[in-house]
């Protein structure tokens, strides 16, 4: 497990990546929930990558809290969580995830093939990037 760090026109922020055993692999881009780049985000990246894909998952909410890790086990976190999204701009997002495509796309463990993934708020952020990224 590793990270990267993607650059954007307005800033940079942290990528979570966990490889396969074996590549260069096909990519899988896993959107995190409204709870940020958490235990449960990198356990999805893990288990991604024990079945043989590059598993990225993109800290979607660095402009408003970078590095946020909450979980659903408070109503504190549950509360804060519901601020982040809130603020969240979901066509910032989109471009955001558009270049940790581009990232990891050129990434030497990666094949070029990439694909998403989403879940709650990522969800949302996979279908928008079918429809608005060059996602395979």
């Amino acid at each position: 497990m590793s990270e990267i760090t993607i650059k954007v026109p307005d800033g940079d922020f942290f990528a979570y990546v966990a490889k396969p055993a074996q590549t260069p692999a096909p990519a899988v881009v896993v959107i995190q929930e409204i709870f940020g780049v958490n235990q449960v985000m990198s356990d999805i990246c893990a288990w991604l990558a024990g079945e043989g894909f590059l598993a990225v998952c993109p800290d979607l909410f660095w402009r408003i809290e970078p590095r946020i890790e909450l979980t659903d086990k408070t109503e504190e976190e549950w509360a804060r969580a519901f601020e982040l999204f809130g603020a969240f701009d979901v066509d910032k997002g989109v471009e955001d995830i558009q270049a940790t495509i581009s990232a990891i796309r050129d990434h030497e463990a990666c094949n070029g093939k990439v694909g998403a993934v989403g879940y709650c708020l990522g969800g949302k952020m996979a279908y928008l990037s079918a429809t608005r990224t060059n996602a395979d």
